[in-house]
């Protein structure tokens, strides 16, 4: 068997040596033009490079000692499982699927139209070489166009791998919360996930934020258990798990700053051991991560890095710390039916802090060192700190939430005589069905580009001119296709204005719009223009608005009688 990986690592090597830049362009896609042509050539210098290095690593991987060390009992970990337990999880998995089926097909909003319009269409090829902006996913676009020569380009193709992360990191979620506490804890997180407003919101995103929360959860168990357990094999499944996670959205980066917290922390509680896998984790870990990461992105590093260079944050208040926050407790609020129920969750996470903190402090070490080194590095490049950069904690947030609330029954129980508290979980049951009662508000639009857009062409009479203002432009241009005007200044509006009967703008996303074009979105909330229609999305700020002239302008009536 040591045979395999040192073949396999010289074939790497020659591939990497002897096979020219041009051969593995023409492998994925035709010879692109410049610009784009320079840095795909840029990344396959790089990409050969990591084939050697991959090649070098995988000949020295035999020779390592962690594979001879004889195997070590667990300490800790999780505890067994009855049938029930186990027929539990299965129904848990088997009602959140259903649940992220339901209504699947309502129409995408705008960061989806940017995934099916600019990546999940291409070839798989150009999928593997293309990275335009921050809105490519690599594994989530990959797997959604393999959903669309399935089952047809639509809305629910598009999302179904979303769906199918989504129910899997419930199982992760199980998985890893048996490693840090009981099988009753495992469940109760489980049915937390499985019935919350934003789990099923972010299950129905195309996007790889569900994705990215499955990885985070699935390395994380694998870290615990090859810490206790000692098994290469673990450390080489942590690795993939990373490699993929950062491949699915690349802030899985911040999640590995949590995961060598909980490492170095390891090291330092156990070093006055005699551990000889000690630097296990280092090399077969987090080393064997790094290669697999950069072998996955090398064509595109040159991509990536012109993109981000290009990137524009537009609206001042979303890189505001406080405004992230306060829309991360406007999340609980819905979560839990109202600010009340919200700061008493908030009072249940921090018991739950506390009893991690007491022991299996690695729980917090995930919860809260990637959300820290994120976010202090978001706002230093100056990026718009969305509260879903933040996803990925998720897990761990439910996971503290559904202990606090174990830790408050067993404190109130001994205090009411109770020398033994159990845990019994009637506060969790009243979480879960508190969050339940949300889960509703899930099924609506994110954005309502065709519900407007009906309204529109139902209300539009001849002589009347439709504008789009803003973003909303991209979707109606590139996806519905209405045959609208795209409205770009003052002048053009004033313009349409003039020759129209009546003039009816579109816009969505509104703080972009504020942000972007003052003069108009000033113009359509003045004297000119009233209300049409709102049409209310379940993304914040996603409301599209439709606006119509109060009256046309001398002559515009006569003009426009032939249209």
């Amino acid at each position: 068997m040591s045979l395999i990986p040192v073949i396999a690592g010289i074939l790497l090597v020659l591939g990497g040596i002897f096979i020219p830049g041009e051969w593995w362009i023409g492998l994925f896609r035709p010879m692109p033009q410049a610009p784009l042509r320079e840095q795909l050539m840029l990344g396959t210098e790089l990409f050969r490079v990591t084939l050697a290095v991959c090649g070098v690593a995988l000949m020295l991987a035999p020779r390592l000692p962690y594979w001879k060390q004889p195997r070590t009992a667990a300490k800790g970990g999780a505890q067994p499982q009855s049938r029930m337990e186990v027929a539990c999880i299965l129904g848990l998995l088997v009602c959140a699927f259903a649940l992220r089926l339901y209504k699947l097909d309502l129409g995408l909003w705008y960061d989806e139209v940017l995934t099916y319009v600019g990546y999940a269409r291409m070839p798989f090829g150009e999928i593997l070489t293309t990275y335009n902006n921050e809105n490519q996913h690599f594994l989530f676009t990959i797997l959604a166009h393999a959903c669309f020569l399935i089952f047809g380009a639509g809305a629910w193709a598009l999302r179904l791998p979303a769906v199918l992360f989504g129910v899997a990191s419930i199982g992760a979620l199980y998985l890893f919360a048996r490693q840090v506490g009981s099988t009753r804890q495992a469940l109760f997180a489980a049915a937390l996930f499985t019935f919350s407003y934003h789990h099923i919101w972010f299950s129905q995103n195309a996007r790889g934020y569900s994705g990215l929360l499955f990885w985070a959860l699935l390395s994380s168990w694998l870290l615990l258990r090859a810490l206790r357990e000692g098994r290469p094999w673990l450390w080489l499944g942590f690795a993939a798990a990373l490699a993929l996670g950062i491949y699915t959205h690349i802030t899985m980066v911040f999640v590995i700053a949590g995961q060598a917290a909980v490492y170095a922390q390891h090291l330092w509680l156990r070093r006055r051991e005699r551990w000889p896998a000690r630097w296990a984790g280092l090399t077969l870990g987090f080393g064997a991560a790094g290669l697999m990461t950069l072998f996955l992105h090398a064509l595109v590093l040159p991509q990536i890095r012109g993109a981000m260079e290009h990137t524009v944050s537009v609206v001042q208040a979303w890189k505001n710390p406080l405004w992230t926050a306060l829309e991360i407790f406007r999340g609980l609020e819905i979560g839990f039916a109202g600010a009340a129920v919200a700061v008493a969750a908030l009072a249940v996470i921090a018991a739950g802090v506390w009893s991690f903190a007491r022991k299996e402090s690695a729980v917090l070490l995930l919860l809260f060192v990637p959300p820290i080194v994120g976010g202090g590095y978001v706002i230093a490049e100056g990026h718009h700190l969305w509260p879903r950069f933040f996803f990925f904690a998720f897990g761990f947030g439910a996971l503290v939430a559904i202990r606090g609330a174990m830790t408050i029954e067993v404190a109130a129980m001994r205090a009411i005589g109770h020398r033994r508290g159990r845990e019994m979980g009637a506060l969790c049951a009243v979480m879960v069905l508190i969050s339940a009662a949300s889960v509703p508000f899930a099924f609506g639009p994110k954005q309502d580009y065709e519900g407007a857009m009906a309204f529109v062409q139902a209300q539009r009479q001849p002589g009347d001119a439709v504008l789009m203002a803003g973003l909303i432009a991209y979707p109606y241009q590139n996806l519905y296709k209405p045959g609208w005007t795209k409205l770009t200044s003052m002048e053009q509006l004033n313009s349409v204005r003039a020759a129209s009967r009546r003039t009816i703008v579109l816009y969505t996303l509104e703080p972009v719009l504020l942000a972007t074009d003052p003069e108009i979105a000033a113009s359509l909330k003045g004297d000119d223009f009233r209300l049409m229609r709102k049409f209310p999305g379940t993304l914040e700020n996603g409301a599209v608005y439709v606006y119509v002239s109060k009256e046309a302008p001398a002559g515009a009536t006569a003009r426009a009688a032939g249209f």
